[in-house]
């Protein structure tokens, strides 16, 4: 990030959604994320939170009048309440006051063609994950997201919690040395005891493999750790073994996956993700063993990191603090004791979206760290190598790099 651009997180006097007139949020669209959605809520929060984005039409269920009901109680103009997104995306198109960025938070399966769709218009997008539910989908709108040079980020929100950035920075800095383990854990407990007649009314458009992809776990919280490690490490996967299964006996998806990777450095590691674990909720936790030290976080307690140098005792660093990175302080908003969580992770995502939009428009430098198409693409490689290393009895299976 260049200097004249860097985005000023966490100083009080110069709070962001301070210093944006009105004049110069963004206009937005959201296709899916309508009445009673948690993701629809927590995107058009993130996007308001610094006042970024202006939220401006939409397509917010199959359903064309409750569409037009809940944009009108968002207070979106009824003209620009849409029944479907190949005519917003037409009609937004010829308008002056046009969107200039769409979020996209439909069924994994349909996010190629609706991206698709506005990425021709050269409407930004921000989309939820998993990036598609096939290798030939994803392939085909990175494509498509080189050829129009457009930004692409994907809501992978954790990599944007303060302290994970921190750990990120840890791992460049050297204070961990070479790394050698990496292990991350993602249990929940939503299908522990789901019975075969309710799965429909839990799962919903996760029983159907064309929008979920061959795995419901890996692309419902596999892909989150995968993005994490990668982010926080900086390594790439070279081979991976897995076994993925369903323990919950009465559902038709697989709910459990306990994937081991070998890495381009030689180092190891292992993710495992489920929903079938009892009391789980959402313990997503990252660990990283190197040759000089080691880190600890647990989305439980995201405001505070472990972090033990060799041979020393483990130091518990907590966000917003002077003595952490300027990568980690700029992510943050409040004072150092004042707790953050998953919204303001989620918002950084958003303003960082912002920032790229606005830097590309006036043809500035900008280096940002949202995760962006490329890294969607090899999500979805990792959904489909693990599946295929399952069904093979946990054969390794190389991984593209």
């Amino acid at each position: 990030m260049t200097k004249e651009n860097k985005i000023v997180f966490g100083k009080l006097d110069q709070m962001r959604n301070d210093k944006i007139l009105k004049e110069n949020r963004i206009p937005i669209g959201f296709i899916g994320g309508g009445d009673n959605s948690f993701i629809g809520y927590t995107h058009r929060l993130a996007a308001r939170f610094d006042n970024r984005f202006i939220c401006v039409a939409g397509v917010f269920s199959r359903d064309q009048s409750k569409s037009k009901e809940f944009a009108q109680s968002l207070g979106i103009d009824p003209s620009r309440a849409y029944s479907n997104y190949k005519e917003m995306a037409e009609l937004e198109k010829n308008r002056k006051d046009g969107i200039h960025a769409v979020g996209i938070m439909t069924p994994s399966g349909d996010h190629c063609d609706v991206a698709s769709e506005f990425i021709k218009n050269n409407v930004h997008v921000i989309c939820d994950k998993p990036l598609t539910a096939t290798l030939d989908d994803a392939y085909r709108l990175q494509k498509l997201v080189k050829e129009k040079n457009i930004i692409f980020a994907l809501t992978h929100n954790y990599s944007a919690y303060p302290m994970l950035r921190e750990a990120k920075k840890h791992v460049e800095n050297g204070k961990l040395g070479e790394i050698k383990l990496i292990n991350v854990e993602y249990p929940q407990g939503y299908t522990v005891g789901l019975k075969k007649h309710d799965e429909k009314s839990v799962l919903k458009w996760r029983l159907d493999s064309s929008q979920v992809g061959p795995s419901m776990i890996l692309a419902e919280i596999g892909t989150h750790a995968h993005h994490l490690l990668r982010y926080v490490t900086n390594l790439e996967i070279s081979e991976i073994s897995a076994e993925v299964q369903s323990l919950s006996s009465e559902i038709s998806v697989d709910d459990n996956a306990f994937v081991l990777l070998r890495f381009l450095n030689n180092a190891r590691g292992m993710i495992w993700v489920s929903s079938a674990a009892t009391g789980g909720e959402n313990g997503l936790r990252i660990r990283v063993f190197g040759t000089k030290g080691a880190i600890d976080w647990l989305q439980d307690e995201p405001n505070s990191m472990k972090y033990t140098p060799l041979d020393l005792p483990t130091q518990i660093l907590t966000r917003g603090s002077s003595y952490l990175s300027d990568h980690s302080i700029q992510s943050s908003r409040l004072a150092a004791g004042h707790p953050e969580g998953f919204f303001e992770a989620f918002s950084n995502i958003y303003t960082e979206f912002a920032e790229a939009i606005i830097a590309k428009k006036n043809n500035n430098n900008f280096t940002y760290s949202f995760p962006t198409i490329d890294d969607g693409v090899k999500g979805i490689e990792f959904i489909f190598a693990a599946k295929n290393s399952s069904l093979q009895n946990a054969r390794w299976i190389k991984i593209n790099n």
